[in-house]
């Protein structure tokens, strides 16, 4: 009998990673998605290539797939009845309608009395677990739900992998085929796996969890957002590019110290293996074959300088260990700065900055009230930066 991974998205990350993973594994993937296009395509194939870029450049036939319409729930409720493992990369808002498969699938299951199964969480929320639980518990009879999710795991991860978007001139050329990078390590939440402790290439149990998402968030996720702001500002239209510039590199490796010293006194993470991490991220950043742009690492300032999000969520992981945010209150000024007009998102913060001032701007978009320090040290980081 086939060993199936049922892949809730077919998108980027669906097919240019985690498809990759349970491929490698010796599984047979079976995606999940509405976009009959690319349904079509898959069925018709029953395979695809991942272009390796970059360092390790290789191209990779993934092979063994097919699809299934998102909208046809009782067809994929049986996949996941007879599914080893489940993954969802579907994004926050389509979150939600992947429950009522997913419920069917476990009821079946219960019913058959079939092995645990655990639902990896590919999304960028934090609390993606427990949203999709709660989901599936409301649609889950009284009389089977807690035999249900006792034996469901819904694990949380963390994505590394940089897969950029394709450019009309890719798609056009092959609907199906990807472009990645070599790096393809899947961390997730060994505190939540039930059942037994599976093997799968790439996928590594890791406790506490939290301290890999931080790294993520605050030294990936954080140090992108910088080259792209910092990038932009100087007219490049490549992150490689401004890795290249000696004053943005300064602030960066200067942001990265800021935020490694943070992780460290929080998670208690070896220092040298932070460092290695970092040292890997930055050749990664270095990939000039991912053409990942300073636009798109730089885009939506509301959400990537909000409270709790990668440059705020240094901010004030940094403070609460006791360590100076003064390179992260200039990358947090070049993100105020960002102003491309064909980004909805910048062009509103540049809104507020121009009707309600500075330290309303700071208030609704970050948080900062006007009185605590590390406002003052972004006001001076503007002003160093010619703005006012």
């Amino acid at each position: 009998m086939s060993r199936i991974a049922v892949q809730f998205g077919a998108g980027n990350i669906g097919r240019g990673f985690l498809a990759q993973l349970f491929h490698e594994s010796g599984l047979e993937v079976v995606f999940v998605d509405v976009q009959r296009p690319m349904i079509d395509a898959l069925n018709t194939r029953n395979e695809y290539t991942i272009h390796i870029v970059g360092e390790g450049a290789q191209d990779i036939l993934i092979d063994n797939v097919r699809a299934i319409d998102g909208q046809s729930v009782d067809a994929v409720a049986a996949e996941i009845a007879n599914a080893e493992i489940v993954c969802t990369a579907v994004g926050v808002n389509a979150l939600k309608y992947t429950a009522p498969a997913i419920a069917l699938g476990l009821i079946e299951r219960q019913k058959t009395s079939a092995a645990p199964l655990n639902i990896l969480l590919c999304e960028n929320l934090h609390n993606a677990a427990e949203v999709l639980r709660e989901a599936v518990a409301a649609r889950i009879p009284d009389g089977m739900r807690e035999c249900c999710l006792l034996n469901t795991g819904f694990v949380q991860t963390v994505v590394g992998r940089m897969v950029p978007l394709p450019t009309p001139e890719e798609t056009q050329a092959d609907l199906l085929a990807v472009r990645v990078e070599a790096y393809k390590h899947l961390p997730v939440d060994a505190e939540a796996w039930v059942g037994a402790a599976t093997d799968y290439v790439g996928i590594e149990r890791v406790s506490p969890f939290q301290a890999y998402v931080d790294r993520k968030l605050f030294a990936h996720n954080c140090a992108h957002a910088v080259l792209g702001y910092l990038g932009y500002a100087r007219g490049l239209e490549y992150g490689y590019q401004a890795l290249h510039v000696a004053e943005i590199k300064e602030t960066l490796q200067a942001v990265l110290a800021e935020t490694s010293e943070a992780l460290v006194r929080k998670h208690g993470i070896d220092r040298t293996a932070l460092a290695d991490h970092i040292a890997d991220l930055l050749e990664r950043f270095n990939n000039r074959d991912l053409g990942d742009t300073c636009r798109r690492l730089a885009r939506d300032p509301l959400r990537k300088l909000a409270p709790g999000d990668r440059v705020m969520g240094a901010v004030r992981c940094c403070e609460a260990q006791g360590v100076q945010p003064v390179a992260l209150a200039t990358a947090l000024a070049a993100g105020l700065r960002y102003n491309d007009t064909g980004d909805p998102s910048a062009m509103e913060v540049q809104r507020l900055l121009s009707q309600q001032g500075l330290d309303e701007t700071l208030r609704i978009v970050c948080g900062i009230t006007p009185d605590e320090p590390f406002a003052s040290l972004v006001k001076s980081a503007l002003v160093a930066g010619g703005s006012s």
